[in-house]
């Protein structure tokens, strides 16, 4: 290569080095004083330089050529991508549209959520003490921009702790405390992070009017509703208090007449039969406008068949065998009935539920008057109610005796309207709501649904935000710079002049 080449080489990389100074100034650095800028532009000024030196005496020459015309060209056709570019990101900032790829839409608002906001009638203010450089920041602001697009009725403060420490103290603010505040009409609540469900949870906490009480029966073998353990029923029980329920345990042994604040009662997988006494109790409180779940394990009498059938049901004297399932005694419910519970504001339910060791439960071919009745999940066709006694894991479907599948697992009824409507959902199996199985695929949603639509509470069905997990790589500011500039800049503007060089070489020989 000669000297005048390696002079235009030198010429064609300080011009893209003079442009790639520009773009940098105006679209990534956003300031002058930017070392990537005038380290840049003094790169450029010296190859050009260079370029003059070497081809002084030729340069009326090449300016007048062929090659300088393409030049123009190439050059106001790079001029025109670049504007158009600048263009699309000027309306993608003006009119921001976002598409949630990810494998579990980790980036995409529940149903919960965007029914609360959107049903925001008054203003609601969100206080988060984040710093910028923190990795929580750049998630909670992401997040709270999506809640703002769906209503302008939310009001958000970030507020770096290092730089207002006056509402540092006045919030009582700690590290390793809550961070995030939500207030609305004198009411404060504090979400415990940055996840969807806890700042949805706050919001709706702030904004709820009067809680309702959910009563849960003890002194059967039920579930307890403190009890951490796999068997015990607390995630389902914190799921109802975020919701805005209060808890409550009855002992129906003990009570004469339901409590005048019981909104609904829930029996939870009882192990031992209800007296007469208690049995009437809980069928005269549901006839006269009464709220009920009842879990009902496999070869557990419960003392309230008679009550069932009287609401247009039938607990089967079997246990569900799904072949479908990898493990044929835990039942999967497959398909799921048009009704709130399970069909939540037109947004049916995407994922099957989990029903370890269950029973069928099914409507009776003639209900009675004035009972509307709905099967609400039933299993896949490879199924069946096995009635005979399982011994040594053997078991076979016997045509005309078992019940052939899908095998109905819950069943909703209602009788009369308004505040007075009794609802009873019974479900043939208590342990899909017990922490061991409560979180898996659809039975938060399922247990929460249920107890929302007994309780009259239709606003708070819905499908609810899972707790997903994306891959997250946290960058400081310093090194997303570095990225960016790399990305946008360095790397495209270098195969640029890669082309321009191959280009320059080629044309000299």
């Amino acid at each position: 290569m000669t000297i005048k080449q390696q002079g235009q080489a030198a010429g064609l990389f300080g011009a893209v080095a003079l442009f790639s100074a520009l773009f940098c100034w105006f679209f990534i650095a956003g300031r002058f004083s930017h070392p990537a800028v005038w380290i840049q532009l003094v790169l450029g000024v010296a190859a050009i330089a260079a370029y003059l030196v070497t081809n002084l005496d030729s340069l009326g020459t090449q300016l007048a050529g062929r090659g300088t015309f393409y030049g123009v060209i190439s050059a106001a056709t790079t001029l025109i991508v670049v504007v158009a570019l600048a263009g699309l990101n000027y309306i993608a900032v003006k009119k921001p549209r976002t598409w949630d790829l990810t494998k579990d839409k980790i980036y995409t608002l529940s149903d919960q959520t965007d029914g609360i906001l959107k049903g925001l009638k008054n203003e609601v203010r969100v206080i988060a003490f984040y710093a910028p450089n923190e990795p929580e920041f750049g998630e909670l602001e992401q997040r709270l921009r999506q809640y703002r697009q769906r209503t302008d009725k939310l009001k958000v403060e970030m507020l770096d702790p290092t730089k207002h420490v006056k509402e540092v103290k006045e919030f009582n603010i700690s590290q390793g405390g809550p961070r995030v505040i939500v207030k609305a009409g004198g009411k404060e609540s504090r979400a415990k992070d940055v996840g969807e469900e806890s700042l949805t949870n706050a919001i709706a906490e702030v904004t709820r009017g009067a809680s309702k009480k959910i009563y849960f029966s003890k002194g059967h073998g039920e579930h307890a509703v403190a009890d951490a353990s796999e068997r015990g029923m607390k995630l389902w029980v914190d799921g109802l208090k975020s919701e805005g329920y209060q808890i409550g345990e009855i002992e129906l042994a003990a009570t004469k007449t339901m409590p005048a604040d019981a909104q609904a009662l829930v029996i939870a997988g009882p192990v031992a039969s209800l007296t007469d006494g208690e049995a009437k109790l809980v069928q005269e409180w549901v006839d006269k406008g009464g709220k009920l779940i009842a879990m009902v394990d496999p070869s557990v009498h419960t003392g309230l068949e008679k009550a069932f059938a009287a609401w247009g049901l039938k607990v089967g004297d079997d246990e569900v065998i799904d072949t479908e399932s990898q493990q044929p005694e835990v039942a999967i419910a497959q398909e799921y009935a048009d009704h709130p519970i399970t069909n939540p504001r037109s947004s049916p339910f995407q994922v099957a539920s989990i029903f370890p060791l269950a029973r069928s439960v099914s409507k009776l071919k003639d209900a009675p008057a004035g009972w509307s009745v709905t099967e609400l999940a039933r299993t896949g066709a490879r199924s069946w109610g096995e009635t005979d006694p399982i011994r040594d894991g053997r078991v076979e479907y016997t045509p005309g005796k078992d019940l052939k599948g899908p095998v109905p697992l819950a069943v909703a009824a209602s009788h009369g309207s308004g505040d007075a409507e009794s609802r009873v959902v019974v479900i043939g199996n208590s342990n899909f709501a017990a922490n061991g199985f409560y979180q898996l695929r659809g039975n938060r949603d399922f247990a929460l649904n249920a107890a929302s639509w007994v309780a009259h509470e239709e606003a708070k069905i819905s499908i609810r935000p899972k707790s997903r997990s994306g891959n997250h790589l946290f960058l400081t500011a310093e090194q997303k710079n570095r990225m960016t500039l790399f990305a946008f800049d360095l790397l495209p503007f270098s195969l640029l002049f890669a082309g321009l060089f191959v280009w320059q070489t080629r044309k000299a020989r």
